[in-house]
């Protein structure tokens, strides 16, 4: 296995624009998250380098980040384990089916330890199907039991093709050091993102790091990159963002 250990510093790819640059840096340079509608190019940009088409985004939530890539003209599949999340996407796509791109878009239930399973029983895929595999919006974190972490690692790998990239977030301020409790900051992104966290336990990028050499089958990269709060914020960045190509 290849990968570049957490802190690594890695260029940014020429191809980003400058709010796109000020989004996610590599977290040495302490750089900022002043405008998170940023967010999109930045995906559009990591996938569109490695020339990807069909995506899964797995534990879609209410699917902003399927909308965007299907607006983009890609390939996406949605999964969720939340059946009326399932059944709000499944009635925005009716409603936009004339639009392009939405016509293809597969939307379907599966959890994320089980992922590759239930998604062959759905019949949308068996093997490496996949250019990209998402996990956003802190759901990663909220998996309660590390063996739950394990499996959907290794789920989420064996998804993807050769040259594929895995891209999963991890939230560093699920609780106020010392407490369990949650800090304000985190208590409304979970808010915001219409779920409770499951843990209270902090996933260290040290953490992160050995459930990726044990969990992901066959070689890859990893690289790192980190979102702050404010244009001004020297501290830790409140989340981080791991972009990990299947070898």
């Amino acid at each position: 296995k290849q990968e570049t250990c957490p802190g690594a510093i890695r260029a940014h790819p020429p191809c980003l624009s400058t709010p796109e640059k000020r989004l996610l840096l590599i977290m040495q340079v302490g750089q900022v998250d002043p405008e998170p509608s940023a967010r999109p190019g930045w995906l559009g940009a990591v996938l569109g380098e490695r020339s990807c088409k069909r995506i899964l985004d797995a534990a879609c939530g209410h699917g902003g980040d399927s909308l965007t890539l299907v607006e983009q003209g890609l390939d996406v599949v949605s999964c969720d384990c939340s059946d009326s999340v399932l059944n709000s996407l499944m009635a925005l796509r009716w409603k936009k089916r004339m639009q392009p791109g939405y016509d293809k878009w597969v939307i379907t239930k599966a959890r994320l330890p089980t992922l590759e399973a239930d998604l062959g029983k759905e019949g949308v895929v068996v093997g490496p199907g996949f250019d990209t595999v998402l996990c956003l919006n802190n759901t990663f974190t909220m998996l309660q039991q590390e063996d739950d972490m394990r499996a959907t690692i290794s789920n989420m790998a064996n998804l993807l093709k050769k040259g594929g990239v895995m891209i999963i977030d991890q939230s560093e301020e699920d609780t106020e050091e010392g407490t369990g409790q949650l800090n304000g900051d985190c208590a409304e992104n979970f808010k915001n993102n219409n779920v409770k966290p499951a843990s209270t336990r902090l996933l260290t990028l040290e953490r992160f790091e050995q459930l990726l050499k044990t969990s992901f089958g066959g070689g890859y990269t990893h690289s790192l990159y980190a979102q702050h709060k404010t244009a001004v914020d020297e501290g830790e960045p409140c989340k981080y963002y791991h972009v990990i190509d299947k070898m």
